[in-house]
């Protein structure tokens, strides 16, 4: 058994040496054509278009702090007229476990990004391009809360869109 499993396994790889290859002959002066051309398909058969969206874990917010960072990072490579959308959502009120109390934030900057182009892609840092998104409690609210542990869910929903 032993043996043809060994003959089975060198015709297979006798077999992946013979790769056929394609070639133009010239045999007469004068120019010839070849095209060259990409395909949309990467090497593994995938689709070439694609998409990331870095987004930031769960973030603690220390007491008092009026602006806190939650932005994300776009990148895209996508077929014409496509785009990357990022929408960011939250309720607008932390709360407490218990929901007893809860503490009022807004979003500021990016919560509605719709790329303008099929390719986000930032070349001076080989990366996406950062939106800048900040969780926003004004001092009011902080000094009219009672102090314990308030928390929200911020959702980003993102999709591909005709632009």
């Amino acid at each position: 058994m032993k043996k043809v499993l060994s003959v089975v396994l060198a015709v297979m790889m006798l077999a992946l040496i013979a790769v056929p290859s394609f070639a133009a002959t010239v045999t007469t002066a004068g120019t010839t054509d070849v095209i060259v051309k990409t395909s949309t398909a990467k090497e593994d058969g995938t689709s070439g278009e694609n998409y990331s969206i870095e987004i930031p874990a769960d973030t603690v917010i220390p007491w008092g702090t009026e602006a806190t960072d939650v932005s994300y990072t776009v990148e895209a490579h996508l077929a014409r007229n496509k785009g990357v959308k990022v929408v960011v959502a939250g309720t607008g009120e932390m709360k407490t476990t218990d929901g007893a109390y809860s503490l009022a934030y807004a979003l500021e900057g990016a919560d509605d990004f719709l790329a303008t182009s099929p390719v986000v892609y930032d070349e001076a840092t080989d990366s996406g391009v950062k939106q800048d998104l900040k969780v926003k409690i004004d001092s009011v609210n902080w000094k009219k809360a009672v102090v314990e542990e308030y928390s929200d869910t911020l959702t980003y929903t993102v999709s591909v869109e005709a632009i």
